[in-house]
């Protein structure tokens, strides 16, 4: 080994240097210097619709995951300046520019985490065949080898994962520890560039979008962001009631919201679960009622060995994350992809009539984030009401959220469409029912639909289309099936006739009271 030694870093999912197994394998080995490089996908400034959910290529990045992820790679260039170094972020194919910053800069090879994707690990193994890959376990709570089973045993049902990890890991402490950050790094290879270079530039656009304020909650991108939301929600109000208030619609703190720094690696799931059992040590000093509290915070937990799940179910699957499960439609129609559908298209733009599920699309492409129990409904509005491939909402939600990963939020699609595992064909949500039970007075979706706000206080704000279809509305316009003045549709996309239970006592002129029960805010 000589003083000249390089060693590349190729980061991905993995914007922090707390808890990141990179730097010590980079340490390791003893470099000179370290080359840190960031690359975004081709498709990322594309348009979208432009890439076909059934082929294995990422989807464009909405303005709200452009955003999020420029001020995330800018928090992780800062942090590494302090420490000695710094960052590379080019755009392109990976599989092509990381062996070619290899070579340029003589490096010694390549560390990168162990990608869970099937794109990110073609390029892998298309790196690997051109220089030396040292690849690590990163993002996870556990390690393949730390696994009770092997890959290929993996439990067909989360519940049945569930208690073989108890099993082997009776408490939080069992479980793999985090790593402190590094105190310092080696130096920056003096010929390579650093910051943003080419069509990477591209990102610094998105600095101008702005989420909605009706979201109640804007998401900081980096790791410092990310730290500071963990010690905010981790407190006896917030965490210490995160199983009871997690079906909630609104509110800053209803939800960890932990997922959007955990998708880009600001955040680690290990220093979640250290950070978790630190608090739950203390609850008996911070609250009257510390068994509850524990409980109910204890769901964090569960939350992450779900994203642990979906992780190792990817892995083992491969391409068939994206097939669709079905005898003869593992690819979809090419008109559907040349022209999108009445259908998906209006459910995307939140057009369907049904303000419930209509609330959650606006919010998504507001916001760039969604409620966990919104996700369900309006996932399972398009697939089971609508008899949309799951694989384009799949798809649209890639593009759109903040947290996006693909094995959540793939795995989670077809957990719900019933062609992952544990598949049953009963996981169909009634909206009707949901909307009565979650936002009975129909505050939430007058929040995000303000073309409903004349109408009374309660279900008719669910199913306008009763009120409509018996008088003529001011400013309505044609007829049954046309739309409102504010152009919202009179008439739903879709009408389901095990709506009508929940809607009986919904008349043009009458609401009768609302339940009692609700999840929703004030």
């Amino acid at each position: 080994m000589t003083s000249t030694d390089t060693w590349l870093v190729w980061l991905d999912d993995d914007l922090r240097l707390d808890d990141n197994p990179l730097w010590q394998a980079a340490l390791e080995e003893h470099p000179a210097h370290l080359l840190l490089v960031y690359i975004l996908p081709e498709t990322t400034f594309q348009p979208v619709g432009s890439v076909s959910p059934d082929v294995a290529r990422l989807q464009p990045l909405s303005l709200a995951r452009q955003r999020f992820l420029l001020e995330s790679l800018e928090s992780l260039q800062a942090g590494l300046q302090t420490l000695g170094s710094d960052l590379l972020i080019l755009q392109g194919d990976a599989a092509h520019l990381i062996p070619e910053l290899a070579r340029q800069h003589a490096c010694r090879g390549v560390i990168a985490r162990r990608a869970t994707g099937l794109v990110e690990r073609r390029q892998q193994q298309a790196v690997a065949a051109s220089c030396r890959l040292r690849q690590v376990n990163s993002g996870l709570l556990l390690d393949e080898d730390d696994l009770p089973f092997t890959l290929s045993e993996l439990p067909e049902t989360f519940s049945a994962f569930r208690r073989k990890l108890k099993k082997a890991y009776p408490d939080i402490q069992a479980m793999p520890a985090p790593m402190a950050a590094p105190c310092a790094l080696p130096s920056w290879p003096e010929q390579a560039p650093r910051g943003m270079q080419g069509s990477a530039r591209r990102l610094h656009a998105a600095r101008d979008w702005q989420s909605d304020p009706r979201g109640e909650h804007a998401f900081l991108g980096g790791e410092p962001a990310a730290l500071q939301r963990l010690e905010h929600y981790l407190s006896p109000e917030h965490a210490g009631q995160y199983k009871t208030t997690r079906n909630r619609l609104s509110g800053a703190d209803f939800s960890t919201r932990f997922s959007a720094w955990l998708a880009l690696g600001c955040l680690s799931p290990r220093r979640i679960l250290d950070r978790l059992h630190t608090f739950q040590k203390t609850l008996p000093e911070l609250c009257e009622t510390p068994q509850a509290a524990f409980k109910d915070s204890d769901w964090i937990r569960v939350e992450l060995l779900w994203r642990e799940y979906f992780h190792w179910d990817t892995r083992q699957l491969g391409r068939q994350v994206f097939l669709a499960g079905r005898p003869g439609t593992d690819s979809l129609r090419h008109e559907a992809c040349a022209a999108i559908p009445d259908a998906l298209a209006r459910w995307q733009a939140g057009m369907t009539g049904v303000p419930w599920v209509d609330a959650g699309m606006r919010e998504l492409a507001a916001t760039g984030w969604l409620s966990n129990r919104m996700r369900q409904n309006v996932a399972s509005y398009l697939i089971k009401d609508l008899g949309v491939d799951w694989r384009l909402g799949a798809a649209w939600f890639e593009h759109q959220l903040l947290d996006h990963d693909v094995a959540s939020n793939w795995g989670n699609w077809r957990y719900l469409a019933g062609v992952g595992r544990d598949p049953r064909a009963d996981r169909h949500f009634n909206m009707m029912k949901q909307a009565r039970q979650h936002d009975p007075l129909g505050h939430h979706v007058t929040r995000w639909i303000p073309e409903l706000e004349t109408l009374p206080a309660g279900m008719q704000r669910h199913a306008p289309w009763i009120t409509w279809s018996f008088r003529v509305t001011p400013g309505a316009s044609g007829g049954i099936n046309g739309t409102t003045q504010s152009g919202y549709p009179r008439q739903p996309l879709h009408l389901v006739d095990a709506w009508q239970p929940h809607l009986s006592d919904v008349t043009p002129t009458r609401v009768k009271p609302w339940l009692s029960g609700s999840f929703e805010r004030g």
